[in-house]
């Protein structure tokens, strides 16, 4: 039979080899699990200021779109699209250097954009397309987008539906253009044909009106 003194060192290093092995126990927890990380998705972000503007408040016009604010599920679910290249876009995987991303940089880098309180550190006037009529544009945004964006077209994460007020018209435009003509999927259904049915004065007027949403006035 074991001495005391035997069973208690026996004990003992039982502990502490329990002790050792937590380190990778931890270390083992998904990127997805991680807390994003503000400050590093600021130094991220220096990458994206270079075409989206320091606020991520993109350009007038829309060659480069508003990003800051936008709900971070989305951005988290588009960057990941363009680095894996279910989306291409050169700027973002090249100058953005999307594609040597974790899972884990990207949400900080999400995380810190959605942050972005553009009324408090740079305001936007987006302007509303002229020849549009900005009533019929609500009606139909009520009937038909809501649904997925939300009455204020805030987004809803449900359904993963980005925010679209205060987004320019010019960049939306190009987006259902890209929906029509099958260059990207709209409602993550490749069937689907929400646009199919409106004119182009009906989509001018649906943008006018998101582009109203969000005015100060």
């Amino acid at each position: 039979m074991s001495s005391p003194f035997l069973r208690a060192l026996a004990l003992s290093l039982a502990f502490a080899g329990t002790l050792a092995v937590t380190p990778s126990v931890l270390a083992s927890t998904p990127d997805s699990e991680a807390k994003p990380d503000l400050d590093l998705g600021q130094r991220l972000h220096r990458q994206c200021a270079l075409c989206h503007g320091q606020y991520a408040q993109g350009i007038l016009g829309g060659k480069y779109p508003r990003l800051a604010g936008l709900p971070d599920y989305y951005l988290v679910k588009s960057l990941t699209d363009y680095r894996d290249g279910v989306r291409e876009h050169a700027a973002m995987t090249v100058v953005g250097g999307l594609r040597t991303l974790s899972d884990s940089d990207l949400a900080s880098l999400s995380a810190y954009i959605a942050s972005i309180d553009l009324d408090a550190v740079h305001p936007l006037d987006v302007p509303t397309p002229e020849g549009a009529d900005v009533e019929n544009g609500e009606e139909i945004f009520q009937s038909d987008c809501k649904t997925c964006h939300g009455r204020a077209a805030e987004g809803n994460k449900r359904k993963e539906s980005p925010k679209l007020a205060g987004q320019y018209d010019g960049y939306l435009l190009r987006q259902i253009e890209k929906f029509k003509a099958g260059k990207r999927m709209h409602a993550n259904d490749p069937d689907d044909e929400t646009f199919v049915d409106y004119s182009d004065q009906d989509i001018l007027d649906i943008i006018a009106f998101v582009t109203t949403v969000d005015d100060k006035n």
